[in-house]
């Protein structure tokens, strides 16, 4: 009965092991296990005394269950893009380590090893949680996900407050029987369940998102699909009676010579740079979209014709001051664009068709320009 825990957390283990062989992108769900795998080692070596030299068998467990949650840290911190230094990873090691084998060999203290060990446990994770503090703002996962850290560092903490007096200063056989411990290993069966099942929700809720987003995402330029732009334009659309939404299409000009020129792979080196040069160049809230072979377009937020007019001039004028490398010098790509303003309740395919013939009008001008509904035809750029 007493290794049920280690064999819950060791099942665990095996699952995120599993996922990440599915997935080998998801680096954090390798490090989930064997955070989950440390901490059952940890309780195995503790009660099985291996090695049988309390001082080693101290330290070993030091090694462990500090392991666990530097393991759990660095993978909520992976999926989010962030790391923990590797010196911030060894002075929580160094320091564990330290303060427990200090009050084993200098001064020999049970209760003091307990409860620094669980305290030093619940600082790991905290800390990460701290790192991650933006996540509030975040999506529902991510909030859940800050909560669950720091609700485990909170019963750390509470637990070691409540149950730490009960522990022998320097008797062994009795610290197993003590409410201390008997409250671990429950804590452990529970919360190692809570967290598990947690995690997993977690990276299931990830694997749908990522799946959503390659199926709405272009795979040359990471911007959206036809679908992709469909999706999240519906919301988009749905401000436009209150506030000005402009459609800009986009079109790279004598794309079809550059392939048969220079080469699809160039072609491919062109969309992208246009892709690349486009996404910088719009603010955060506006989306873009490839939606055919060389043709972009692109919604933006809050932002009349005249505005959009503006915005989508520099973007013309940056991919055309682009160097792409591969090509002749002084080749250059250019773009023509026409946008227009969304009318109140129109649909996304209409204000499109509308910003379609800005764009020939475009072309038509000569290519490399811009045209915007209820403006003169510019003079040639």
């Amino acid at each position: 009965m007493k290794f049920i825990p280690s064999a819950l957390l060791i099942l665990f283990a095996a699952s995120f092991f599993s996922v990440w062989l599915l997935d080998r992108r998801r680096r954090h769900l390798v490090l989930f296990s064997l955070a989950f795998l440390s901490v059952s080692a940890g309780t195995v070596v503790q009660f099985a005394l291996w090695p049988s030299d309390i001082g080693l068998n101290n330290l070993a467990c030091a090694v462990l269950y500090t392991a666990g949650p530097l393991f759990l840290a660095e993978g909520v911190l992976v999926r989010s893009t962030r790391r923990m230094p590797v010196v911030e990873h060894a002075a929580w090691m160094v320091l564990m380590v330290g303060v427990l084998g200090y009050f084993y060999y200098v001064e020999d203290n049970l209760q003091l090893r307990a409860c620094l060990l669980n305290l030093g446990m619940a600082g790991i994770v905290l800390s990460a949680a701290w790192k991650l503090r933006h996540l509030i703002r975040g999506s529902a996962i991510d909030r859940a996900l800050l909560w669950m850290l720091s609700g485990l560092s909170l019963t750390f903490l509470l637990r070691t407050l409540l149950t730490g007096g009960s522990v022998p200063i320097n008797d062994v056989a009795a610290f197993f029987e003590s409410p201390f411990w008997l409250w671990a290993q429950f804590a452990m069966s529970v919360l190692g369940v809570a967290m598990g099942l947690g995690l997993l929700v977690v990276v299931c809720a990830d694997v749908v998102l990522g799946l959503k987003a390659e199926r709405d995402s272009d795979l040359l330029t990471s911007l959206l699909n036809r679908r992709g732009l469909e999706a999240r334009a519906v919301q988009v659309l749905s401000g436009a009676t209150r506030q000005a939404v402009s459609v800009v299409a986009c079109d790279i000009d004598r794309f079809k010579s550059i392939n048969d020129r220079f080469g699809h792979a160039a072609g491919d080196s062109v969309l992208s740079t246009v892709a690349e040069t486009i996404r910088r160049g719009v603010r955060v809230q506006d989306l873009v979209a490839r939606i055919g072979g060389e043709e972009f377009v692109i919604l933006l937020r809050s932002c009349t014709v005249d505005d959009a007019y503006v915005l989508t001039e520099q973007l013309r004028r940056e991919i055309a001051a682009c160097e792409l490398a591969g090509f002749p010098e002084g080749f250059r790509a250019t773009c023509s664009f026409g946008v227009v303003e969304c009318q109140p309740g129109e649909q996304l395919w209409d204000a499109i068709g509308r910003a379609d013939k800005m764009l020939y009008a475009a072309k038509h001008a000569g290519r490399n320009r811009t045209v915007a509904d209820s403006r003169e035809l510019p003079a040639a750029a």
